[in-house]
């Protein structure tokens, strides 16, 4: 790689929503080096050659081992990054879990359940921010210098406002943690954005939409108008692209921007 290329770390991304972004951005600019995260590194690297591989590829990318559940893989990816490259321009943070399926849980389970869709989807975002913050900070210190973004992957099921819209066809029940984690997930979003606008820092929250992934059964999502994963790798990569920031602080998707 390049030592003028925008280092890009994504999270979640050997497969689906993740790997596609990865993908968009790779084949529109050679300044993008993407570092693949993944629970486990075997697959990264076989998603970083396929992507690698794949024709009229610009950009350049390389996998990272990164269990967002795991402080210490968390911590260990930080300082890999730290010695290999010194800064970090772009954190995207796609990595999450759904949940049991509807009736599924019991009481023994939902309190469990619960905690770790939290935990999972919000806590270890915070964490992941938290820890990369100095590396985007010093992404400003570089010549010329670099504005720091972060996009926090969201989903308009966490609007509140749409699911309490009868006319909405986000007002339905079920995905009770899933919904509650997104909802959780703006909010932080909201939060860094300002406490760190001042700071040169830019703040999104990016909402792929409902996309046909192994998050879901595929056939089923299809039939309520899912999309295919390259649509949803898209309407996150025009946000880490700069392309929706006159939209900065705010969760941005297909229809522009979700309400709270």
């Amino acid at each position: 790689m390049s030592s003028e290329q925008t280092i890009v770390l994504i999270t979640g991304a050997n497969r689906g929503i993740g790997y596609e972004t990865a993908k968009n951005l790779l084949l529109q600019s050679a300044k993008y080096h993407i570092l693949l995260g993944a629970r486990s590194l075997s697959r990264g690297a076989s998603a970083a050659s396929d992507l690698q591989s794949t024709p009229k590829i610009l950009g350049t990318v390389s996998p990272i081992q990164l269990d967002l559940t795991s402080d210490e893989s968390i911590n260990a990816a930080f300082e890999f990054i730290k010695t290999t490259y010194g800064h970090l321009d772009i954190l995207v943070l796609n990595a999450g879990i759904f949940g049991l399926q509807p009736g599924t849980a019991t009481s023994s389970t939902l309190r469990s359940n619960f905690t770790t869709i939290l935990s999972t989807n919000v806590v270890s975002a915070l964490v992941m921010t938290e820890t990369f913050l100095p590396l985007l900070n010093n992404s400003k210190s570089l010549s010329p210098p670099r504005t720091p973004r972060i996009i926090f992957v969201s989903s308009s099921v966490g609007s509140i406002s749409q699911a309490a819209d009868p006319t909405s066809k986000y007002h339905h029940p079920g995905a009770n943690e899933y919904r509650a984690s997104k909802a959780a997930l703006n909010m932080l979003m909201v939060q860094y954005w300002v406490r760190l606008k001042g700071e040169g820092f830019l703040i999104h929250g990016a909402d792929p939409g409902l996309v046909a992934t192994d998050f879901l059964n595929r056939e089923q999502v299809k039939k309520r108008g899912a999309v295919e994963e390259w649509v949803g790798g898209e309407r996150v990569a025009c946000v880490v692209r700069g392309e929706r920031d006159g939209d900065v602080g705010r969760v941005c998707g297909e229809y522009g921007v979700s309400p709270w």
